[in-house]
């Protein structure tokens, strides 16, 4: 009898230290998790408020921004995208005119945070209303949607319900599976409790 009280003593203990380093280890990945996926105060309130104005999840916007500019409001990319959103003085042009109905800008305005996001955001959200996926709406961002379009009549390139199987554009490919990766990873450090609630 005493040798299986110790037995289970000894079970226990070792259940109780396996448990405890199951939670000190989940600990440690979400600080890393959240390090890597951060959510900067300075842009929080220009994200949520363009989140609400643009019917746009944040965690998507954060995402977006997380991989464009890593949170460089004056990044300047090698195909010339400038500030969060990494959106081009074209691209601007586009959204503020035929998007947001507004006068188009000067490209210096860009580099303020607020444009750029709620520009960006404004983008996302007509980019999901034309796909209403957004894997596809990742693709776009990237690519155009000039193109995304025509990736979309190949055949080649398409699931039988008419959505991308196959992006042909390596720098494309990659951003697709980064903004997924960081959507994903948002959604589920810092929002996944409201997309409950709403439910």
């Amino acid at each position: 009898m005493k040798l299986n009280f110790r037995r289970v003593a000894i079970f226990l203990l070792l259940l109780a230290i396996s448990v405890g380093f199951g939670f000190g280890f989940d600990a440690v990945a979400t600080v890393m998790e959240k390090n890597r996926y951060p959510i900067r105060e300075e842009f929080a309130d220009q994200i949520r408020a363009c989140s609400e104005e643009f019917g746009v999840p944040e965690a998507i916007i954060w995402a977006t921004v997380c991989v464009e500019s890593g949170f460089v409001s004056d990044a300047v990319g090698k195909d010339g995208g400038i500030g969060l959103m990494q959106l081009t003085p074209k691209d601007m042009e586009m959204i503020q005119t035929d998007i947001l109905g507004e006068e188009p800008q000067h490209k210096g305005f860009l580099y303020y945070p607020q444009a750029n996001l709620r520009c960006g955001t404004a983008y996302l959200s007509w980019l999901y209303q034309r796909y209403g996926v957004w894997e596809t709406v990742f693709a776009a961002y990237s690519a155009g949607y000039g193109t995304v379009d025509a990736w979309l009549k190949d055949p080649e390139l398409i699931t039988p319900q008419g959505t991308l199987s196959s992006i042909p554009d390596a720098e494309a490919r990659d951003f697709v599976s980064d903004a997924t990766e960081a959507f994903e990873a948002y959604t589920k450090l810092y929002f996944e409790s409201n997309a409950k609630n709403k439910s």
